[in-house]
């Protein structure tokens, strides 16, 4: 009876262990935090080309277009941010949104049909940036 008891307390610390843990996937949230304003992420692709990833993101009601890219090397990694953020922010009035950051980090990770790209950082003006997005591989078709 003991043996049995220890098989069922072993098997429920298991199930407990691997039920806790969250799929990256389900933490993305599709949105960006910038200069003290969040923005829902309504497009976002990417196409991986020639070691280069190129990335095109839109906000709800096309407030603002992201564009740019980063390194295909940086993909399954995480980076320490610092400096010009590798997009740029076009708003539908006013200046670009180029985010200089002083520290922070990046991690881009594969899943299926894309990219799951987080950042955490904040710019040198002391604002947070924050985005948390899933990039649609575009492949060929960009």
């Amino acid at each position: 009876m003991k043996k049995i008891f220890s098989i069922l307390a072993v098997a429920l610390a298991f199930v407990a262990a691997f039920s806790s843990c969250k799929k990256e996937e389900d933490t993305i949230s599709n949105t960006m935090t910038v200069r003290g304003q969040t923005y829902k992420i309504v497009h976002a692709i990417c196409a991986n080309m020639q070691g280069f990833c190129h990335v095109d993101v839109d906000t709800e009601g096309g407030v603002l277009h992201g564009y740019g890219g980063f390194e295909s090397s940086l993909i399954g990694k995480t980076t320490d941010l610092k400096g010009d953020f590798f997009l740029s922010f076009n708003p539908q009035q006013g200046p670009s949104i180029d985010p200089v950051i002083k520290s922070g980090t990046c991690k881009i990770t594969e899943v299926k049909g894309g990219l799951n790209l987080i950042v955490d950082a904040v710019e040198q003006g002391g604002d947070k940036f924050k985005m948390s997005v899933f990039l649609e591989d575009m492949g060929e078709n960009f």
